[in-house]
């Protein structure tokens, strides 16, 4: 579990329903690694951590991968999917992979991989 201040319903109301990709689009994102790039299917990203520059891509199937980029790049690259909401200074989440949000001083967000 992942301690997150701000509350998530706002963002998950603000979602745009409307913002669609077209039905050719790729459903992968590419990933810079320091060998090169990385292509992971978009449904399988649960959340985005920043560290600094860096930023984690958490996984599905438990893999991570972190990039030399920051958060806010990294939500450049995933602006298509309406899915992505940034809940924190330090993490994005997919909405497809939130489990419950718990409410409380600062609240937080329980994703499916805990």
């Amino acid at each position: 579990m992942k301690m997150l201040r701000p509350n998530i319903e706002v963002p998950f109301r603000s979602a745009n329903p409307n913002r669609r990709l077209p039905a050719h689009a790729l459903r992968k994102v590419a990933l810079p690694t320091q060998d090169g790039y990385i292509f992971k299917r978009v449904e399988h990203i649960i959340l985005l951590e920043a560290d600094g520059n860096y930023t984690t891509f958490h996984f599905t199937d438990g893999a991570q991968v972190v990039v030399c980029k920051t958060l806010r790049h990294t939500e450049e690259l995933l602006g298509a999917y309406p899915q992505f909401v940034r809940i924190h200074r330090s993490y994005t989440i997919n909405l497809n992979h939130l489990e419950r949000y718990i409410r409380g001083k600062g609240g937080y967000a329980v994703m499916e991989n805990g």
